[in-house]
């Protein structure tokens, strides 16, 4: 289990970038050309996909990591409080990628044409990415940086 959670941790993060990145690509590449091109579109939604898979996946690893890791864990009233955070967000990100991928399955022949559905689609790419680098930033400081982090009150204890 060791290799399994950093795997699956740089996996996901890899994987929602891509996807942010060609979500943002097909926007100001369609404005500056008026050429949207809709294989970036589903380039996107297929990283999104495996980024999701791997989300899972690393909740999972990571649960399993803050019930008998070695680094933290949730019983622990240092970092236990931060453990549970990154799960709650990671849950967000979960839902925040499934309104993304409802959205463009909802549209019609191409995205641009329904401007809502767009607006929805870049929104969520756009608050996904922000919660990966909280997620992230989190992660880092648990595991090199635990004596600078806040301690919260911690029921499990």
């Amino acid at each position: 289990m060791r290799v399994l959670h950093p795997l699956f941790v740089h996996l996901h993060v890899a994987f929602l970038l891509m996807a942010f990145v060609a979500m943002y690509a097909w926007l100001f590449r369609g404005l500056a050309t008026s050429v949207f091109e809709d294989r970036t579109h589903r380039f996107a939604r297929a990283n999104t996909w495996a980024g999701i898979v791997t989300v899972a996946l690393s909740m999972v690893a990571g649960i399993r990591d803050g019930m008998f890791g070695t680094v933290a864990q949730f019983r622990s009233a240092s970092v236990g409080g931060w453990l549970l955070v990154k799960a709650v967000l990671a849950t967000f990100l979960l839902v925040n990628y499934g309104v993304f991928l409802y959205h463009s399955s909802k549209k019609p022949r191409y995205l641009q044409e329904d401007g809502r559905r767009t607006a929805w689609c870049l929104g969520t790419q756009l608050v996904g990415i922000v919660v990966v680098a909280f997620i992230t930033a989190i992660g880092t400081m648990l595991v090199y940086y635990q004596d600078l982090l806040p301690r919260f009150p911690w029921p499990l204890e």
